[in-house]
């Protein structure tokens, strides 16, 4: 069964993806947008994700990923550096130690990208929009294409919002306890 998301907050998307384990459906592969399920037993895995970040080359992801299998770890799929990884949940409970400074970081990034596309979206839709009002006849093409751009900003915001609540509950814990 696929199932399209598009992935912006990967604790959201892992919370989903647990969810649908809950429910018997077993991540089997995923990009950006698309995920593909496949029946199994409800709650059987645990699922995690983790973004790689190649420190020093593909040595260290190797032994990375090699240390997470010799731990009882699978990695079910890969998409750019974004990794879904799964654990039998009889075994228990299990988490990727990310040190919360590095996903501070990364959140941070995919927050600038949002603000960026935001923003641009914005100015364009409120540029093209006072273009369109302040002329006599009005053409309904730029008007629908400013107005889009003006949805995307909204679409965005969501996202956005939820982001940079995550990275402040990190840096709230990041200051009650060293990481």
């Amino acid at each position: 069964m696929d199932k399209y998301r598009l992935v912006v907050n990967p604790y959201d998307i892992e919370k989903w993806v647990n969810n649908m384990a809950s429910q018997g459906w077993h991540l089997k592969k995923f990009t950006w947008i698309r995920f593909t399920f496949e029946r199994g037993e409800p709650g059987s895995y645990i699922y995690r994700h983790d973004e790689l970040e190649r420190f020093g080359g593909a040595s260290y992801e190797d032994e990375y990923l090699e240390f997470l299998k010799s731990s009882g770890i699978e990695q079910v799929d890969r998409s750019g550096n974004f990794v879904f990884f799964r654990k039998p949940a009889n075994d228990g409970p299990f988490e990727l130690y990310s040190d919360k400074k590095n996903k501070i970081r990364k959140l941070s990034q995919k927050i600038s990208l949002l603000l960026s596309l935001i923003l641009l979206n914005l100015i364009i839709g409120v540029i093209g929009l006072s273009g369109i009002l302040s002329v006599q006849a009005i053409d309904w093409i730029k008007l629908s294409m400013n107005i889009t751009n003006i949805l995307v900003v909204v679409l965005f915001s969501i996202p956005l919002i939820k982001l940079m609540r995550v990275r402040n509950n990190l840096k709230k814990d990041l200051d009650l306890f060293t990481d």
